[in-house]
């Protein structure tokens, strides 16, 4: 891990997206431009980003009902969602934090963070995608809806296409960490599993809420619980007081409320469980 950089944290997308963008489309951004995620071999995610971007856009214009099925496009946004997928090599771009407005990436509110906290949250962040595999909070990303769950005609399903993809591409990034903390939803986590090299530095994140004396996983307080946890390491983290373990994560979690408990997986990997405060 470098000195002074901070966790890596790894997040799910989320369907909301903010419309519009200042930044130059894809195809106008010359290759050097397309910084392939947190890739090392940065050419065979271009390639792999161009093949799930390019057979999105022609399912959506030659077979829009079928795509609508495959792609679970809501009905109240399918006709929006439709033609953003067709125009998303030429529609403008905005960083990725910003273009995700999701429940985690509210309670993450970069917004109100200060502007070297920004910096590092662009940094150190991967967000997890169907159609770009993964991409740096920073990297200018169009509106687009495509879940990491769907088949493409073409590509075939995208969670196993790009599983197959980031075999290769996450490790350079990820081997370079002290600590990467895994903050993504079951569809995403099924797009990149650690090594056994690399699973002690991987720390999942559970969020669970008592509900009659039953601790369950409830979608709307894991995707909140993880934003404020992922907004709490970005804001603690300095170079006098680095988070480089378990333990920085859970005083983190305990600052915002949540009672934590370090565990382990059935494979012995580490894991956080958080219980939401009541």
């Amino acid at each position: 891990m470098r000195h002074h950089d901070p966790v890596l944290l790894l997040l799910p997308p989320s369907e909301a997206k903010s419309p519009g963008g200042d930044g130059p489309p894809l195809a106008q951004r010359a290759p050097a431009e397309h910084r392939g995620g947190a890739a090392g071999r940065l050419e065979d995610l271009q390639v792999a980003r161009h093949k799930v971007l390019t057979a999105v856009a022609r399912f959506c214009r030659r077979s829009p009902t079928a795509a609508r099925t495959a792609l679970r496009l809501p009905a109240g946004s399918a006709l929006a969602d439709l033609a953003a997928n067709i125009a998303v090599l030429d529609a403008p771009t905005m960083p990725a934090l910003h273009r995700f407005t999701g429940v985690l990436f509210e309670a993450l509110d970069l917004r109100t963070l200060t502007a070297p906290q920004r910096h590092r949250a662009g940094a150190s962040t991967l967000v997890f995608s169907g159609a770009f595999g993964v991409l740096p909070g920073d990297e200018p990303v169009p509106v687009h809806r495509v879940p990491a769950s769907a088949s493409v005609p073409g590509v075939g399903g995208l969670t196993s296409y790009w599983k197959q993809v980031l075999r290769g591409a996450l490790p350079p990034r990820v081997d370079g960490e002290r600590l990467v903390v895994d903050l993504r939803s079951s569809d995403y986590a099924a797009m990149w599993q650690p090594t056994a090299e690399q699973a002690s530095r991987v720390l999942a994140v559970r969020v669970l809420e008592d509900r009659a004396g039953t601790l369950r996983a409830v979608s709307w307080s894991a995707k909140h619980g993880k934003g404020l946890l992922a907004r709490e390491l970005l804001r603690s983290h300095t170079s006098r007081t680095p988070v480089r373990s378990v333990e920085d994560v859970t005083a983190a979690a305990e600052r915002i409320g949540y009672a934590a408990r370090p565990t382990c997986t059935v494979a012995g990997t580490p894991r956080l469980d958080l219980i939401v405060p009541r």
